[in-house]
């Protein structure tokens, strides 16, 4: 089935139609908007698998490391929210296709440094690429997903993020041992290039889609502004972004993102590192464990967002009521304070395996319960954006925390002691905070 879209508007139906089998031509989306993130995943673990060899030919300690992987987050989380409101004034298809370009651009430019200053700003560039992956992507669902099945769509978007760690670990791994770190840089980015121009080519919104069945095109416009009612239709104006600030529903969302986000990227910026560190494994055998790890994590990731679609009625969705299960899962990540203390490999796969399943369905929740919270549509890619700086601003501490704490104490113990502690928080936060929806005259200021 071919992604080709047509020049001009498709002929709609009426919503009626909905009622005789429309269809489930849409899932190509959100199939595809995983891989995209897939990729995008996959040039971020390449820097960790990578992660020994960067050392050696940088001379950088573990902290040194672990600081240079934060700089793609300083790129990231500067550029996030301006991105933000381009991707609601551009769309989808013009900003996700500029993304992946961009990044594709700063992993060639990885594979080409010279010193740390080549490294830097080929980092930053990574960095602002995929600034955009999340706003533009969630876009996308927003446009393409009924609101009842908000879940799949962003659980399957955010497959990518331990879908692209399982196979760029092995992936990386392989191209580290056969090519040398460079050349697995330039292997990856030179894909990313054409993935860009590919998605240029082939994504527009439903409306223009000529693929679409009708009555699942007429299904998809009737429901996926399902927070809104008839007589409560949304408003074209978009809400600022100091508005959306003064809610505490913001906060809340921001505060979890960041909570999650901060033990997915210590693991995603450290795991093979530590493995090769820690546990004395083999470059090739870190990466396969590693994409092992990730790969049963996007199984379960998956999974847990289609029950989260399923156990939530349409007025409990309206309310905020998935934040109780984005805090359920979040305590479900707890065993993590055990692992300094599993001895055995199988062991550790299995522990880390389970954490990282629950801390990417928490993050992909707390995604979904942004969209659920969203009234005014023309405000969508500003408030995914200060969920994603939430999101960033933790995940930028991450690996800087993590690395100097190794170098100080000579061991994980307390990197993993701090995750738990912060996921123990995000649970709380989302739980009491992320409830009422972002009304216009909240964001307002009344």
């Amino acid at each position: 089935m071919s992604l080709k879209s047509a020049s001009g508007p498709a002929t709609g139906t009426s919503p009626a139609s909905t009622s005789v089998s429309p269809g489930r031509r849409r899932y190509v989306i959100a199939l595809v908007l995983g891989l995209v993130v897939c990729l995008g995943y996959m040039d971020r673990v390449n820097f960790s698998v990578a992660g020994d060899e960067v050392i050696k030919a940088f001379g950088l300690s573990t902290g040194e490391f672990g600081l240079a992987t934060s700089i793609f987050n300083w790129a990231y989380v500067v550029v996030l929210i301006p991105v933000g409101i381009i991707a609601d004034r551009r769309g989808a298809r013009l900003v996700l296709a500029l993304s992946v370009i961009v990044w594709s651009l700063g992993a060639l430019f990885t594979g080409l440094a010279v010193g740390m200053g080549t490294l830097i700003v080929a980092r930053l560039l990574l960095g602002a690429g995929e600034s955009s992956t999340f706003p533009a992507g969630n876009l996308a669902v927003r446009e393409w997903a009924p609101a009842k099945e908000r879940g799949i769509f962003t659980g399957t978007l955010n497959a990518g993020t331990v879908v692209g760690p399982a196979v760029g670990a092995v992936v990386a791994a392989y191209l580290v041992v056969e090519l040398g770190w460079r050349g697995s840089f330039l292997v990856e980015g030179g894909a990313g290039l054409l993935v860009g121009v590919i998605w240029y080519l082939a994504y527009n919104s439903p409306e223009r889609t000529r693929w679409l069945r009708p009555g699942e095109r007429a299904m998809i416009l009737a429901e996926r502004e399902g927070a809104a009612t008839a007589e409560e239709k949304p408003p074209t104006a978009a809400m600022s972004i100091g508005g959306l600030l003064r809610t505490r529903t913001v906060w809340g969302l921001m505060i979890t993102q960041g909570c999650g986000v901060y033990t997915s990227y210590l693991f995603l910026s450290f795991l093979p590192l530590y493995l090769v560190t820690e546990r004395h494994l083999k470059i090739l055998s870190s990466g396969w464990v590693t994409g092992l790890t990730y790969g049963i994590a996007a199984v379960g990731s998956v999974i847990a967002a289609r029950i989260s679609d399923r156990a939530l009625r349409k007025a409990e969705v309206r309310r905020g009521g998935r934040r109780k299960a984005v805090a359920c899962v979040m305590l479900l990540t707890l065993p993590l304070l055990a692992l300094p203390w599993i001895t055995s490999t199988a062991g550790v796969i299995a522990l880390i395996s389970w954490v990282l399943i629950m801390d990417t369905a928490a993050i992909t929740l707390n995604w979904a319960l942004t969209s659920d919270l969203i009234v005014d549509k023309a405000s969508s890619g500003r408030a995914f954006a200060l969920t994603g700086v939430g999101g960033n601003v933790f995940g930028l501490l991450a690996p800087i925390v993590t690395g100097y704490l190794v170098d100080w104490t000579g061991s994980y113990t307390v990197p993993f002691l701090v995750a738990g502690g912060l996921l123990l928080v995000g649970a709380g936060v989302t739980w009491t905070m992320s409830k009422r929806p972002l009304q216009p005259a909240q964001a307002a200021g009344r």
